[in-house]
């Protein structure tokens, strides 16, 4: 049973040292003031890695709720020439007055929750609002028009 527990947890390791240096190859953006998502390929954009967290910047208290949210999907490369794959959803938010952004990750029970806790396991930050790191969030805000 010991060994059977090591090589779980040895596997587990494995595969997040490989999902890890899966690349963001796209964003999407879905929300109020746009007649259509936008597809957001910005190099400052897709540098966010989901596993590593590095659109996060750290904890904030929520947004006012005039300012539109933002639906943004992350998406990673596919294996040997498969099509790039949704893995991860967050919501956004820029107050453009101060120019800070915002990112809710869903929480339990809320939509894309499952979807983000299969790909990354986040105890402690799900449901709840982070400030946006802010070259992640300026490149964001850069494809929203009136940003």
């Amino acid at each position: 049973m010991r060994n059977i527990r090591l090589g779980f947890l040895i596997a587990c390791s494995i595969a997040a040292v490989v999902a890890a240096k899966v690349p963001t190859v796209k964003l999407t953006i879905a929300g109020p003031t746009l007649l259509k998502s936008i597809d957001v390929t910005d190099p400052k954009a897709v540098s966010a890695n989901v596993w590593e967290g590095n659109f996060i910047a750290g904890p904030a208290t929520e947004p006012d709720t005039v300012l539109p949210r933002y639906v943004v999907s992350f998406y990673i490369a596919g294996s040997k020439g498969e099509a790039a794959k949704m893995c991860y959803v967050v919501y956004y938010v820029r107050n453009s007055q101060t120019g800070d952004g915002y990112v809710y990750l869903p929480g339990r029970g809320e939509d894309w929750y499952r979807l983000n806790r299969g790909s990354i396991i986040r105890d402690g930050l799900d449901g709840k609002w982070h400030r946006a790191e802010r070259r992640w969030s300026d490149a964001v805000a850069a494809a929203l028009p009136s940003l």
